[in-house]
């Protein structure tokens, strides 16, 4: 599912939550326009709780973590190049001429 997606779903669920909707009718609504991959059940209720708990926000909270290194703009530039130039690279190859795990 798309991030705008997402959010315009938590936005529903929120929404209908605040209505005072049960989670397993918010979902069976959900299921009814956007089609039965949209959202689990049990995801759904666990919005409804987190909504009950003061969750005002639909969007992702940033976590903590390692931060993304590799797909930088000239990462991504100089594999484009890579490439290009030669159409039987091997990851292993991109990986070690740009400095980066192949994952």
């Amino acid at each position: 599912m798309f991030v705008e997606t997402l959010k315009e779903v938590r936005a529903v669920i929120r929404y209908e939550w605040a209505r005072g909707v049960s989670g397993t009718e918010i979902h069976n609504r959900l299921v009814e326009v956007y089609g039965p991959g949209v959202m689990s059940k049990q995801m759904v209720r666990r919005w409804c709780r987190t909504f009950s708990d003061g969750r005002q926000q639909v969007e992702d909270i940033p976590r903590a973590g390692r931060t993304r290194t590799a797909t930088t703009d000239a990462n991504v530039g100089k594999m484009d190049d890579m490439i290009r130039a030669n159409r039987r690279i091997t990851i292993d190859e991109v990986a070690e001429e740009l400095g980066i795990l192949h994952e």
